[in-house]
């Protein structure tokens, strides 16, 4: 198999036009494809495109290019196609341990198209060229990373905002960096702060807010079209006030006109690990306040005055995975010492809205059981999958061999008329057969190669169609297998499990509940690929 891979960051927006539209996947697409067609020893191969749209090139931990290695590593993907080398990578060590070291070894045939590079054509002497390349590529990466730096520090030190901005504020068209108070929003939020320094508590400034049929942010914006914000749709048409929507309000200190910096840095460019800044830039007055400090300080003096949950933090095995299957929203989790501990749908508590939530009170154990039931036959689900998967790729492998076998034999017969062909051309020639007697003859084995050419090309037609049967994702059920394997003896559920099986369960009732599974297509492609590959191959 070919691996068209394609790559592009969010930072090539900093590029000029040319380059932006250069770089561009449609672009990087179009090239690749164009290219493997001019090549006839890959063109009739099998190729599938790996594409990781915004991601940098300073790693190599990018969804695609890691599905693309693990198929690499089974020698699946055989031949790799890049646009040039950045798109490759920008990390220079890196991309030299890939180029240097781990391809050759196996195997595999790394080709960059804009730098006229082809690891199976190429000799030694252009490994200088293509490591001075790759250190290019790194440093153009880190200097380009040092330059956005350098601006949105910049910006910080002048109190611009290039950053979303919370609900009460708009963005100033005539001043460009600046915000203006959203009169119409700025109420909510004066309203919210009000309620709290009266000593309410969040759910009941919730409830209060939805009394008053106060529309929540998300659905403020969408209605006034504002943009410049974060876009979030809401989860269900019965949406409301909650006490994390109120909580957010009441901390954030932008409503006091401060200005708070980066607050959280990469430690190293080109990795996701952020670590926090310490001397975040603070700016007092940079914009117009909604609220005053006296406010803000008295109601953060409320909120951490509140007791909450010294059990809230535990960890339990269907943590965030709960959702009513009426309103939309999580459910709520009762963590007692003493009790039973249960799940429950706070949506109509909070909010008043009945959206004709679950009702029950849902014990933890009850619930955890008839997942791990459920979850029990969707790891039996899957091992019949794997093993559909493994017979399909026998079936495929045999149905290839026995095309092979009946193409070697077609062209042996193609070569066979070829040279009767020749001989009788030879026999013409001499004298020793008629001109009528060659004319006959001739047509009759034109008509058989024909013919044998047809029965060719339809062999490699179905071959074709054959190779590309092959389950790209085999990989990834093999994963999955392995954490069957790892708790197939498990008598209860676990939070590992939850996190490796279970995308969400939706309750409606007590009896009712579906479970959403992850790689679910995944694994319905794979129950029904033995059956398509046997109606090819018959």
């Amino acid at each position: 198999m070919v691996g068209l891979y394609i790559r592009l960051s969010r930072l090539d927006d900093d590029l000029d036009e040319y380059k932006q539209v250069s770089n561009s996947v449609e672009n990087q697409r179009k090239l690749l494809n164009e290219y493997l067609q001019e090549l006839p020893d890959l063109r009739t191969e099998e190729a599938e495109e790996f594409i990781d749209d915004g991601y940098s090139g300073t790693n190599f931990q990018r969804p695609a290019f890691q599905r693309m290695l693990a198929l690499i590593k089974k020698r699946v993907v055989t031949t790799v196609i890049v646009k040039d080398f950045s798109r490759f990578g920008r990390n220079y060590v890196e991309c030299a341990d890939y180029l240097e070291k781990l391809f050759p070894f196996l195997g595999t045939r790394f080709i960059s198209v804009a730098d006229n590079y082809d690891s199976g054509r190429q000799n030694e002497d252009r490994q200088m060229e293509v490591a001075m390349k790759n250190i290019v590529n790194s440093y153009y990466s880190q200097d380009l990373s040092r330059k956005v730096t350098a601006t949105l520090d910049m910006k910080r030190e002048r109190g611009e905002i290039f950053f979303s901005i919370p609900f009460g504020y708009l963005v100033d068209k005539k001043n460009k960096g600046k915000v203006i108070i959203d009169e119409e929003a700025a109420v909510v939020v004066r309203h919210i702060f009000s309620l709290a320094c009266e000593g309410m508590h969040l759910g009941n400034i919730a409830r209060i807010l939805n009394k008053e049929n106060i529309p929540t942010i998300a659905a403020y914006n969408e209605e006034h079209h504002i943009r410049g914000k974060t876009r979030v749709l809401e989860k269900s048409e019965y949406a409301a006030w909650t006490n994390s929507k109120v909580r957010n309000v009441l901390q954030n200190e932008f409503y006091t006109g401060m200005y708070i910096g980066q607050r959280s840095k990469v430690a190293v460019v080109g990795m996701k690990k952020y670590v926090k800044v310490e001397d975040s830039k603070r700016i007092p007055n940079n914009h117009p306040a909604i609220v005053d400090r006296e406010t803000f300080e008295k109601a953060q003096k409320i909120l951490r005055g509140k007791k909450t949950n010294p059990h809230s933090n535990r960890r339990y095995p269907l943590k965030s995975k709960v959702f009513c299957g009426n309103c939309g929203y999580a459910m709520a989790y009762q963590d007692n010492v003493y009790d039973e501990c249960y799940f429950y749908c706070k949506h109509k508590i909070e909010t008043g809205k009945n959206a004709g939530c679950c009702d029950d009170h849902l014990p933890e154990e009850f619930l955890n059981a008839r997942v791990f039931t459920q979850l029990k036959s969707w790891m039996m689900l899957l091992e019949t999958a794997c093993g559909n998967v493994d017979e399909a790729e026998q079936k495929r492998w045999h149905g290839l061999r026995l095309l092979n076998d009946e193409a070697e034999k077609l062209e042996a017969e193609f070569k066979a008329l070829q040279s009767k062909k020749l001989e009788l051309y030879e026999s013409y020639s001499d004298g020793q057969i008629s001109k009528e007697d060659f004319a006959t003859e001739k047509e009759k084995l034109s008509s058989e190669i024909d013919s044998i050419r047809t029965g060719l090309n339809k062999l490699h037609e179905k071959e074709s169609k054959l190779r590309k049967t092959r389950n790209q994702r085999k990989p990834e059920l093999d994963s999955l297998m392995e954490n069957v394997r790892l708790f197939e003896n498990e008598t209860h559920l676990t939070c590992t499990m939850v996190d490796v099986f279970v995308e969400k369960v939706i309750v409606y009732d007590k009896w009712s509940m579906e479970i959403t599974w992850k790689c679910e297509d995944l694994v319905e492609k794979a129950l029904s690929e033995a059956v398509d590959v046997e109606e090819m191959v018959s």
